[in-house]
């Protein structure tokens, strides 16, 4: 009688993803089966899955399914640890061809090492058994001598293989720095800690029309949100080879940003409080940002206006609101309070440009000294944050901050030398006693930003505070009730308490001691700064020439 039977082929990596190896397994056992006079009903196969691996194999339980079912009385493979190589799974398998009682065992022929193996006799079960620990025995052999390689590899800083890292191009056995990602991927880090969204960077990166075109994954991809963060925490951007969690070596990889710039990034990105979810987008530049007096982050909301006089149309305004509600918390027109904070951000890239060095190599130099002041900064708040966590010990903290405070000594000197040591205030008269032409044209690339980027901006650099309006004048705009603070290197990324607010003295937009040809009062300049805003440019001769086509069509020529 001529047995009906199933062949089993198995790999556990496939590297070609062609399928040739569980190919070449059947073929054999093809000619195994018809030299043994076994009739081939159906083929199994798992291609590049590991019997170690934990993942399920799918076609290898479809085929107990059917040899439960009796539909083949012998199963063919090439050899017995294509079929299993842990004992609770040769246990199954042992069950499944032992069959009911009473009915015919079904036989399992290993084509290279075996031969026929019946699992329902106590020879049978031990033959597989053994067959099954010497396959494991070879592969963790195998596997220990791998890892023995590759810790000596990581010890070296000898590349593993793999895919190219970006950031760098492979040279022999060695890493070499791709100069063109290398500072892109710099540039990323400082950005982050200067307050830049990931998507923003994104974006920058995937534009066709960027110069030189689209800067693409090391395997020639768009950049997606999980890609750009797993490449900004990697321990190689600050020229540490780490090997299963472990660094093994500091000089043998040319680091891109040093390591506390490094460990800054990786704060900031695995900061509990950050913003992981890529939906439910934000609209409005202060929503979340702004804070009502009582310190609650302020929420946009659409209100209905009063009934035009004539029309009898009631319009829709949106406000920012606080969420609490009753007396002493605040509610304001959008436009107005956003026109505020766009002013005070033309101030301060006012004096940032006036302060700003003409030689580019000097700036170059300034910026990356504060991104590694920023960098410390974020490394003193994970010093914080450990020792309050139990996670480093009390007599370990004063070392540590003597350490940050040595190292921002010496980067503040450095800053110094250059004739950059920025202070935090913001003058108002020096910011715009410059060329207003060049801090216009900021100005405008500031507002052409995604509004994820301006929020950035504003958080990280702005406290910004809405007051209640005095009585008598709740229906007046008072520019003046918008409190807009500059934020010291240690405020980045918090908010103001409600007793902090209650000792900060309010800021207004009135200029003391400017010439009053130069600065209009504080409720006029935001009225001119509406009129002169159109989408995301803004044009200050707009509303003369607005007033000029009027008078125009009044007293035509």
């Amino acid at each position: 009688m001529t047995r009906r039977a199933f062949i089993y082929t198995r790999i556990s990596q496939d590297r070609t993803a062609e399928g040739l190896g569980v190919q070449r397994q059947e073929e054999v056992c093809r000619d195994y089966a018809m030299s043994h006079g076994l009739d081939v009903v159906e083929v199994f196969s798992d291609n590049d899955v590991s019997a170690f691996s934990g993942r399920r194999r799918r076609s290898y339980e479809a085929m107990l399914e059917r040899l439960r079912a009796g539909s083949a009385e012998a199963v063919v493979c090439w050899r017995m640890d294509r079929l299993h190589r842990q004992p609770i799974e040769l246990e199954e398998y042992a069950n499944v061809c032992r069959g009911e009682r009473g009915a015919s065992p079904i036989l399992t022929y290993a084509v290279t090492a075996g031969g026929e193996i019946d699992l329902s006799t106590a020879d049978g079960l031990l033959r597989a058994g053994i067959m099954g620990q010497v396959a494991r025995f070879e592969s963790d052999t195998k596997r220990e001598r791998a890892r023995a390689k590759a810790l000596q590899k990581a010890q070296a800083g000898e590349w593993q293989g793999g895919a190219r890292p970006f950031g760098w191009q492979i040279d022999g056995k060695r890493l070499v720095l791709d100069r063109v990602e290398a500072d892109a991927l710099a540039s990323a880090h400082h950005d982050v800690l200067a307050g830049r969204s990931l998507g923003s960077i994104i974006r920058d990166w995937n534009d066709p029309d960027r110069e030189g075109g689209p800067l693409l994954t090391s395997v020639g991809k768009p950049w997606g949100y999980a890609q750009l963060r797993q490449v900004l925490l990697r321990a190689r951007n600050a020229g540490l080879y780490e090997f299963n969690g472990e660094i093994m070596s500091r000089d043998k990889i040319p680091p891109i940003v040093s390591e506390d710039v490094w460990r800054g990034v990786c704060t900031v990105l695995k900061a509990p409080e950050r913003r992981r979810s890529q939906s439910n987008k934000a609209a409005h530049l202060l929503a979340g940002i702004a804070q009502c007096q009582c310190g609650e982050p302020v929420r946009s909301a659409t209100v209905t206006g009063r009934a035009d006089k004539e029309t009898g149309a009631k319009p829709k305004y949106t406000v920012y609101r606080c969420p609490a509600k009753g007396p002493g918390h605040v509610g304001k027109r959008e436009e107005y309070v956003d026109a505020v904070v766009e002013i005070w951000i033309m101030r301060l890239l006012g004096q940032a440009y006036r302060e700003e060095p003409e030689d580019p190599d000097v700036l170059a130099r300034a910026e990356r000294l504060r991104a590694e002041l920023e960098a410390l900064r974020m490394r003193e708040e994970e010093g914080g944050r450990l020792l309050a966590f139990g996670e480093m010990l009390p007599s370990k903290i004063a070392a540590f901050n003597e350490a940050i405070r040595r190292q921002r000594a010496g980067l503040e000197e450095q800053l110094a030398a250059l004739g950059l040591g920025r202070g935090e205030e913001l003058d108002p008269l020096q910011a715009f006693n410059t060329e207003m032409a060049n801090v216009h044209q900021r100005l405008n690339a500031w507002l052409a930003l995604p509004l994820d980027d301006r929020r950035d901006f504003i958080r990280s650099r702005l406290h910004i505070v809405l007051h209640s309006h005095d009585k008598g004048s709740s229906r007046v705009f008072d520019p003046d009730t918008v409190s807009v603070h500059v934020k010291s290197k240690r405020e980045a990324r918090r908010t103001l308490t409600a007793s902090e607010i209650l000792d900060l003295p309010r800021t207004t937009l009135d200029v003391p001691n400017a010439p009053d040809d130069m600065f209009e009062p504080s409720h006029i300049m935001v009225r001119r700064w509406i009129d002169s805003r159109v989408g995301s440019t803004y044009d200050p001769r707009r509303p003369d020439r607005q007033r000029f086509a009027a008078l125009e069509e009044e007293y035509p020529s």
